[in-house]
């Protein structure tokens, strides 16, 4: 009994321990995807979930959506949003004067963040977490927006435009908000207040 209670508790520390990678690679995949069996529920009637096969390739396919989407939020939509920010002064890779020179201070912060004491791992598994979180909120507004603006007639989505374009937005301005306060969050964990 003490084993199987071991190997429970082994499991629990590596799944909490990968959060965020759950949280960025395999979480929005799952959500495109059902946001697309949602909107489009044609697209999905050859499926047959009691076949391995087609559960098998529906899980290949929402890992892969899924990366691809994260790819995509994190180095455009993240990125600008980043960029903006290190434009307006927030703390995070910011000018070191006032030349326009993002991609060295970004360089130059991520060096930085790299190389922090070990004492600091709590801190940035706490960021990085933050970050994985960000992008699902992002991911989970981009989903309510498309799936407003984009279903088919026989969607339980019919009828519910508003309220998912509505609800995207502001899951968009969470998701910014949280950016703003993770890079802070960020910054102080790389160059700690004195």
């Amino acid at each position: 009994m003490s084993d199987q209670h071991d190997r429970a508790g082994s499991v629990l520390a590596d799944v909490a321990q990968n959060l965020g990678g759950i949280f960025r690679h395999m979480l929005p995949g799952v959500l495109v995807v059902v946001g697309a069996r949602l909107a489009h529920p044609s697209w999905f009637q050859g499926i047959n979930l009691q076949s391995w096969q087609h559960l098998a390739a529906l899980a290949v396919l929402t890992i892969a959506v899924g990366n691809t989407w994260f790819a995509f939020n994190r180095y455009g939509l993240h990125q600008v949003v980043d960029y903006v920010l290190y434009c307006i002064g927030s703390r995070g890779p910011a000018r070191a004067d006032q030349a326009w020179t993002f991609l060295d201070d970004l360089g130059v912060y991520t060096y930085r963040s790299l190389h922090t004491p070990d004492t600091a791992a709590r801190a940035r598994q706490h960021v990085a977490f933050r970050a994985s979180t960000v992008l699902l909120i992002l991911t989970t507004g981009e989903l309510a927006i498309l799936a407003g603006l984009w279903h088919g007639n026989d969607s339980v989505l019919r009828g519910h435009s508003t309220t998912l374009f509505v609800g995207g937005a502001v899951a968009l301005v969470i998701g910014v908000w949280q950016m703003v306060i993770t890079r802070r969050i960020d910054y102080y964990v790389v160059c700690p207040p004195a």
